[in-house]
């Protein structure tokens, strides 16, 4: 059956992806909802909240403020948060199926926001109906026309090749203030990241390629405005490629794709294993980037890769639970490589299942 899922459980959607890419910069994040989405993302997708604050509300709509289009009913609530607030950088006002079953205007929300706040106001047309990547590339597109820099400098350059298994190189020497000569990454989410990372991990190890000024879209708002005069963009997750792109086109920004593993993490992840053929399922650019680092490490293994989410590179996509089940099961796989809660799905299968996991997936603590 058509969407049946009997072993895995449902995937982190888009709403949690957009709330993901704006959690850390000190927003107003209103989910235009009755409880029930933003109770999903704070319950279940959002594993910084043992750590961290972050000021996320639902829009409490009742059924007849939904039908009834009554934003302004929505506004007041939103002015009486921003009234306790010690400044809030922005107002971001994230959909839900609600607003998108009703038509919702997110321009005129966004230009009501605006007109009646005084507060750069963002809107994220998220419906619960795509998956958590999709959100993130959305807020991320949003962040950066709303902040690009009133500059119209363009730095010359096209995207080079870069593969994955090479370094970034940056020059060191450029200012930091203003962003030039900085190295971005994009789509650094804790649903996007190995378990065992951090991006203070991830710029570390950027950094001992060449360069000190690393900057995690996400972390300071500053870093769209600048993002037109960064040197290089570092995409770790495919949310991370159409921002790549829009920087790339219009202010000439080069971008690479690839994830940085820690050292010798394919001896640590395969152990013993020398040979055979495996399959690797987690975000697309993560997996490319494992199997170009396991093939070079043990040249008589071969991997294929897969994704229930946004395709990268050879990564086959998966849109149903049976896909997963029907690629294992006519592949001729000796180890699947994924998250723990799949090993469910193929828990009859003689081969053997090495875990990888994937916060988007099940939703276990980081």
């Amino acid at each position: 059956m058509k969407g049946l899922m009997k072993y895995l459980s449902p995937f982190a959607p888009d709403i949690s992806g957009a709330t993901a890419v704006l959690f850390g910069m000190k927003g107003l994040i209103v989910i235009i909802d009755a409880g029930g989405c933003t109770g999903n993302v704070c319950g279940f997708d959002e594993p910084r909240w043992k750590m961290e604050k972050s000021a996320i509300f639902s829009a409490g709509l009742r059924d007849l403020d939904a039908i009834l289009g009554r934003d302004e009913a929505m506004m007041r609530k939103v002015g009486d948060v921003l009234g306790i607030m010690d400044g809030a950088e922005f107002l971001a006002l994230v959909g839900t199926p609600v607003p998108s079953v009703i038509a919702t205007d997110y321009q005129a929300l966004k230009r009501m926001g605006q007109r009646k706040f005084g507060i750069r106001t963002l809107t994220i047309p998220t419906t619960g109906m795509e998956l958590y990547d999709k959100g993130q590339e959305r807020a991320y597109l949003e962040l950066l026309r709303e902040y690009r820099s009133s500059d119209s400098m363009t730095v010359d350059g096209n995207n080079s090749e870069c593969p994955l298994s090479e370094g970034v190189t940056m020059d060191a020497g450029d200012s930091a203030e203003s962003g030039s000569g900085a190295l971005g990454i994009l789509g650094a989410t804790p649903m996007d990241l190995l378990e065992s990372d951090t991006v203070e991990m991830l710029r570390e190890r950027v950094s001992g390629c060449g360069g000190s000024d690393v900057r995690v879209y996400g972390e300071d708002v500053g870093d769209f405005a600048f993002a037109p005069h960064f040197r290089e963009n570092l995409v770790i997750s495919p949310s991370g490629l159409a921002p790549a792109k829009y920087l790339e086109e219009k202010y000439g920004v080069t971008y690479c794709v690839r994830y940085p593993l820690p050292d010798a993490f394919a001896d640590y992840l395969l152990g013993d294993i020398d040979s055979g053929k495996l399959l690797i399922v987690h975000q697309a650019v993560l997996a490319e980037t494992l199997r170009v680092e396991i093939e070079k490490a043990r040249p008589f293994v071969r991997c294929d890769t897969a994704t229930f989410f946004m395709p990268f590179g050879n990564s086959t996509a998966l849109r149903e639970e049976d896909d997963f089940i029907e690629l294992v099961r006519d592949g001729g796989y000796d180890a699947v490589i994924g998250d723990p809660l799949l090993e469910r799905a193929v828990s009859r299968s003689k081969m053997r299942f090495i875990s990888l996991p994937h916060f988007a997936v099940s939703g276990e603590p980081m």
